[in-house]
């Protein structure tokens, strides 16, 4: 485990209160500094239109100036009745470098002008953690109400005016303790808690307990083709935290491009061969318009220039599919935090050519590459491909990536 995080952020309670998390989560061994202790002041423009846009981008600045593995944070109070607002203008919703005071004034004013006193709300938060070897993606959610009155001396922010559900108390009249065990901050730093002290035995992001990409690309073979005797001998190998939670992510998106019987199948035997170790999985509040940012960023991502068309297309076809594709596919299950875009590209792209399905296989042939996937990656593909499904899929699959890469720039 890397002992020292650089932390992207002026804000000397947000690195108090990361700190304090993730010591009660078990990781104790490593230092959170703030940036400024490392490289000194640094503006760094947080131009994202979501949160988890400012958060890679504040990541990914820092990681570039210091090389070392750095955290970042990117939250905000969304408010219903104000649309969604501030939510990520929370911190200079008053103006550029506006005080939290400031800032409770400007949401007083918007609510008094949308002749409310209360409304329902939540803080969204989302982690990014970049080391030279991987990126990792947490969130974290609490919903509750604002009211327009303080209420309570401690926190910052705007937590004397939110209520969490549940409880009677605003944040700043809780404990550290208490708010951190239920704040959308703690939520999202025990989810990368949990990813980090995986990462403590496993630099490389792959364990002792062999579970390559290659294992991974032939899971979703399985899953989708109903090979439990590949699930049962891949699971007895995965019994590390990192290693459960890859292979559960592999068999959940399954279900995707093979259905809800065959991945539920997959899980059931992954969870009883892996007795001695559950498999490592969480539930996300459900949250339509952050699943729907979250995929409209992935798909962009992996589908670069043609996703304008490609909604286009689907809209003509059936509005609800595109949305479903966006809202469930993309934003909920594809955008989970446990493997990487490219990853979960290459274990789709087995999927498809085991089940011959072509035009979305070109499609995905041509994520693949976009999201940083190598042509040897994709002949790996091939090679699982063949193993499980013999020549005819693994046909497919060849001549499918010979012409996307004939078509590259």
């Amino acid at each position: 485990m890397t002992r020292k995080i650089v932390v992207a952020t002026g804000n000397s309670h947000k690195v108090q209160e990361l700190s304090e998390i993730l010591n009660r989560c078990g990781i104790s061994d490593v230092e959170l500094v703030p940036m400024s202790a490392v490289i000194g002041p640094m503006e760094i423009e947080e131009d994202g239109q979501t949160f988890q846009d400012n958060a890679h981008l504040k990541a990914m600045a820092v990681f570039k100036a210091t090389g070392l593995a750095t955290l970042a944070d990117d939250s905000g109070l969304c408010i219903d009745v104000l649309g969604g607002d501030p939510g990520v203008r929370s911190a200079r919703y008053a103006g550029l470098g506006a005080s939290d005071a400031d800032n409770r004034a400007a949401v007083r004013a918007a609510m008094a002008s949308n002749g409310a006193s209360s409304s329902p709300a939540r803080f969204v938060c989302v982690l990014c953690y970049i080391d030279p070897l991987r990126t990792l993606f947490t969130v974290g959610e609490s919903l509750g109400r604002i009211d327009v009155d303080d209420q309570g001396s401690g926190g910052f922010g705007y937590d004397p005016m939110f209520t969490p559900d549940g409880f009677d108390q605003r944040y700043a009249e809780m404990t550290p303790e208490e708010k951190n065990t239920i704040s959308h901050r703690g939520r999202a730093a025990e989810r990368m808690a949990e990813l980090l002290i995986a990462l403590e035995s496993d630099r490389e992001y792959s364990s002792v307990s062999g579970l390559t990409l290659e294992d991974l690309c032939r899971a979703s073979i399985a899953s989708a083709l109903g090979r439990p005797e590949v699930i049962e001998s891949l699971s007895r190998r995965a019994q590390d935290p990192l290693q459960r939670l890859r292979l559960t992510e592999v068999l959940l998106q399954s279900y995707l491009f093979a259905g809800f019987p065959a991945a539920l199948d997959s899980l059931a035997t992954a969870h009883a061969a892996g007795r001695s170790s559950a498999l490592s999985d969480h539930v996300e509040s459900y949250r339509a318009d952050l699943f729907e940012e979250r995929g409209q960023m992935l798909c962009r991502e992996i589908y670069g220039s043609v996703y304008d068309k490609m909604m286009a297309r689907f809209e003509t076809i059936s509005p609800s599919m595109r949305s479903w594709m966006i809202i469930e596919g993309y934003g909920k299950t594809l955008s989970r935090a446990g493997l990487a875009t490219r990853e979960r590209e290459l274990c789709i792209v087995s999927i498809l050519a085991a089940l011959g399905r072509s035009s979305q296989l070109y499609s995905h042939v041509r994520g693949a590459l976009a999201v940083g996937a190598t042509e040897d990656d994709l002949e790996m593909c091939q090679n699982v491909v063949v193993e499980l499904c013999g020549r005819r899929a693994y046909d497919l699959l060849q001549s499918t990536v010979r012409a996307v890469v004939s078509k590259a720039p």
